[in-house]
């Protein structure tokens, strides 16, 4: 493909270049809003999968209680409380 014949910015009119610089930032502005969405996209499903995987595991505490270590369950239970994330 060869642009041979497309003039350059310099070589366009003053009208037609503010028409040619409008048309390259709408396209640089819509390629970053689709870039930005999909990132957004990944965001969330990545957000989505941590939350399923919490929402599955076995509570800390719990953990903490089958290794025998009863006063670290009881601090984090504790902890919990104050920070108001558990009743």
């Amino acid at each position: 493909m060869h642009h041979d014949d497309v003039p350059t910015l310099v070589e366009l009119a003053p009208e037609t270049r503010t028409i040619a610089e409008a048309y390259f930032e709408i396209g640089r502005c819509e390629g970053w809003c689709a870039g930005y969405a999909a990132a957004e996209a990944d965001d969330e499903r990545r957000w989505g999968q941590l939350a399923r995987l919490l929402r599955g595991g076995v509570p800390y505490d719990e953990l903490c209680e089958r290794r025998g270590e009863h006063a670290r369950a009881v601090r984090h239970r504790a902890l919990m409380r104050e920070r108001g994330i558990t009743a």
